[in-house]
């Protein structure tokens, strides 16, 4: 790849143009745990994240992109409202600071909150929230019965061992005030003109400086004041937001006196609106699902609409709008089911504006859908013109033995201009030489890049070796050979794809191809690789199976496969079928291994415990044989007793009793006196013959 000279004098100019190195805004936190990074140049999706909200929201990073704080603005009490309450998370994600319900705005607001450099001050940030116009649900805080309006925290990094902290907290700056909160950083590059909605009248601009918040200026509107979210231009000339039942409006904005001029109503009810990075145009997204732009260097703004392109289907909510580092404006839609959000962009907006659909997207749990998107002051994105495209022809190659080479680019809406005069996307040529493309996508941004390619031969073809078959699971060597580089593709499957026996490590029947490449001509032969799938097999029952010594249990293995061997053999009916009977002397594990057709195994087992009997005599110590059916005869106590033999004695050695059976305190059918006697006896447990000798005491 050949770097022409034109592209990094672009670089240059362009650098020296315009502020593009603000990167106070290269990390967003959003929606329910969502979160972009700009830092690679490109927007990425990046976790963890702990936001929690509805709508409004704001993050802010240090000059170098690396985060420092985001919140949701505000929130309600979860008792009453649903909501949780509002919060500022530290750049590890945890709670710097907990809003309760009781401070900051609502994230139900539009804009609910917008974090701002502190004027003068490095390391300490204003973080300005914003009511939300239903902040009554649930029931009013009742020291706020028209809610909290504009308030703001001071925000201090060196806190906490540099996490941050909250410094001081001053509430209801202005009030009435509801949904709209913008910032726009003022003529002199340190303060800022904060606009919010005067209730119904119109909106107000207040000066925020080092001190805090000035006396806000009260601009009145006619058709019942202003709605919604207000914008403001990067270059901060301009503003715009709703006004009730008319349109959208755009107002000229003074930002060294903080006035407005006359707005221009665009005839448009917008559900969101957000200005290009060069100032010169407003975006609107409509009721309808449609982008358009306004021309605000046109002689009549209002006129001057285009429409860039109508969204396909009536199934999403559109969500609001944001101006984004990367110079795209980024817009939310969605589902009507509350289970989706997608996050569309508006491509090139300063020229020949066109729309990726669905960049990403994130799934909604429990209907916790969001509409919302940071707010940021806009100076961090203002863009004059655009970066130069990353055209890239890839290394240079060769014609090898007379086969074309392709050169392929793939750009949107872009036009191509070859050196030998082919204007298509992809140059074929086995013509040896440099070839040169200047690349204009869309008119917006232009590239240049070059590749040599020279004469080459093609290689000896390389061996990929014979096809083979394993089941899966298993490892298999290829045996690949030839000169040159080597390697193999689909490098997954392999566990190095430059090694010529590299370790084939998939899971299903492949193709691979090895290429040997030399001089930069290439050649290639294929091996397939077939995988046999494993046998499943399961067992029944299903759990650890316990059964009484001497009992037996039905064993099932149930199998795709058509061999079946159990082991170990004891105390099984059979064992190369799939139901034996288990008759096991002790606990014992069976373990069954099934082999299909293809010759794969698998295997599995099954305890089956076997609760041993149970040997133990007992002789009592005392017995009442008075007829009341308890304790009535004296006998051995056992589960597993199989025979005895009983002999009693008197205290004089007399005999009182002899037999196979218990006493029941009688000699001669006559009720033996209350005394303690001796006993002899001979008895069988569990196959063994015992004897025993000992006292009891008959009680009457």
């Amino acid at each position: 790849m050949k770097k022409a000279l034109f592209p990094i004098f672009c670089v240059v100019f362009l650098l020296s143009t315009h502020v593009f190195a603000q990167k106070q805004g290269n990390v967003w936190h959003f929606g329910q745990g969502a979160a972009l990074d700009f830092n690679s140049g490109a927007a990425v999706v990046t976790t963890p994240s702990s936001m929690k909200t509805f709508e409004g929201c704001a993050s802010i990073c240090d000059e170098n992109g690396n985060l420092l704080f985001y919140t949701n603005g505000g929130g309600r009490s979860p008792q009453l409202s649903g909501q949780t309450s509002g919060k500022i998370w530290n750049r590890n994600h945890e709670v710097m600071y907990d809003m309760s319900f009781t401070q900051g705005g609502g994230f139900s607001a539009y804009q609910s909150s917008v974090i701002l450099p502190k004027p003068g001050e490095a390391g300490k940030y204003f973080l300005v929230t914003m009511e939300e116009v239903e902040f009554f649900a649930g029931g009013a805080v009742p020291s706020q019965p028209l809610g909290r309006g504009l308030s703001y925290f001071e925000v201090d990094m060196s806190l906490n061992s540099g996490l941050g902290g909250v410094a001081n907290y001053t509430e209801s700056v202005f009030l009435p005030t509801y949904e709209g909160l913008c910032a726009v950083r003022h003529s002199n590059g340190s303060d800022y003109w904060v606009l919010v909605h005067n209730d119904t009248f119109g909106l107000a601009v207040l000066p925020l400086t080092s001190a805090g918040f000035g006396t806000p200026q009260l601009v009145n509107l006619p058709g019942g004041g202003t709605a919604a979210a207000i914008k403001a231009s990067p270059d901060g000339q301009w503003v715009s937001c709703l006004v009730r039942s008319i349109g959208q409006a755009v107002f000229p904005f003074n930002s060294t006196t903080g006035t407005l001029g006359t707005p221009v109503l665009t005839s448009e009810i917008a559900n969101s609106a957000e200005f290009s990075p060069d100032s010169k145009r407003l975006f609107v997204l409509d009721g309808f699902d449609e982008i358009r732009y306004f021309d605000l260097n046109a002689p009549d703004i209002a006129a001057s609409q285009t429409l860039v392109e109508t969204l396909e289907g009536f199934d999403f909510l559109p969500g609001q709008m944001q101006l984004g580092p990367d110079g795209k404006i980024y817009f939310l839609r969605t589902s009507f089911l509350f289970d989706s959000v997608s996050v569309n962009t508006i491509v090139c907006p300063n020229a020949a504006p066109f729309l990726e659909k669905n960049k990403f997207g994130f799934q909604v749990t429990n209907n916790e859908s969001f509409f919302g998107l940071p707010n940021f002051d806009n100076a961090f994105f203002k863009r004059e013109n655009e970066p130069p495209l990353m055209v890239d022809l890839g290394p240079d190659r060769a014609v090898c033995d007379g086969q074309a080479v392709d050169l392929t680019l793939n750009f949107p809406d872009a036009s191509y201009n070859w050196s030998n005069g082919t204007t298509a996307p992809v140059l074929s040529t086995t013509m040896p030489g440099t070839y040169t493309v200047t690349v204009t996508s869309g008119g917006c941004g232009i590239g240049i890049d070059s590749v040599v390619v020279t004469a080459g031969a093609l290689p000896p073809a390389p061996n990929a070796g014979t096809n083979a078959s394993i089941c899966a699971g298993d490892e298999l060597t290829l045996s690949g050979s030839g000169v040159g580089t080597l390697i193999w593709s689909p490098a997954n499957v392999v566990s190095d794809a430059t090694n010529a026996n590299p370790l084939f490590n998939g899971n299903s029947t492949t193709t691979l191809v090895l290429t040997a490449t030399e001089n930069g001509c290439s050649a290639s032969d294929t091996v397939i690789v077939t995988v046999f799938l494993i046998p499943t097999v399961t067992i029944s029952p299903g759990d650890t199976i316990i059964i009484d010594a001497g009992s037996s249990v039905d064993l099932s293995a149930t199998s795709n496969a058509t061999a079946f061997e159990w082991s170990p053999a004891a105390g099984l009916s059979c064992t190369d079928c799939p139901n034996p009977v288990a008759t096991p002397e002790v606990t014992t594990t069976y373990f069954v291994t099934v082999t299909n057709s293809a010759g794969c195994t698998a295997s599995a087992s099954r305890t089956v415990e076997v609760i041993p009997p149970d040997c133990t005599v007992t002789m009592p110590n005392a017995f009442t044989p008075n007829s009341d059916t308890y304790n009535d005869v004296f006998a051995p106590v056992g589960v597993e007793i199989e025979a005895y033999n009983l002999q009693i004695f008197n205290r004089w050695g007399q005999k009182m009793y002899t037999g196979e059976a218990g006493w029941n305190g009688t000699l001669d059918q006559q009720a033996a006196p209350m005394d303690v006697y001796v006993y002899k006896i001979n008895i069988q447990v569990c196959g063994t013959q015992s004897e025993f000798l000992g006292e009891v005491t008959l009680i009457r």
